[in-house]
């Protein structure tokens, strides 16, 4: 699952919610960033080149599937994995924090397959 998506759409979600929600995708039981998932950091990364002032949270999400704080920690470990990322992009650590919340803020019903992918995903929220 590819997610083709710019800096300025970003920014104008950004801009207009306050958050958006991507499609990164991560090695299986790790916070390994699959390289398919690469162009959307890239993207992440010229966002914040086109706006020098934006702050960002790199907020992680999972389904109900597994124990809740396993979930939490695992994806608390991909939101930094995210921010890393950015960081060895040269992205000034200080525009950023990350936080993972598990199962915690589900977006859709964890009871259909659709619904779990829709609660895994990655949000940059504007600080």
């Amino acid at each position: 699952m590819k997610q083709d998506i710019t800096a300025n759409v970003m920014l104008d979600t950004l801009n207009k919610d306050g958050h958006i929600a991507l499609n990164i995708l991560f090695e299986t039981g790790k916070s390994t960033i699959q390289n398919e998932s690469l162009p959307v950091i890239d993207q992440i990364f010229e966002l914040l080149k086109l706006e020098p002032t934006h702050e960002i949270s790199i907020e992680g999400h999972t389904d109900n599937v597994g124990n809740a704080i396993s979930n939490k920690k695992h994806t608390n470990d991909r939101s930094e994995a995210v921010m890393e990322a950015l960081i060895a992009k040269g992205t000034d650590k200080s525009r950023m924090s990350f936080i993972g919340w598990g199962q915690e803020k589900p977006v859709a019903d964890n009871k259909t397959n659709e619904g779990r992918a829709q609660n895994r995903r990655v949000e940059i929220v504007k600080k």
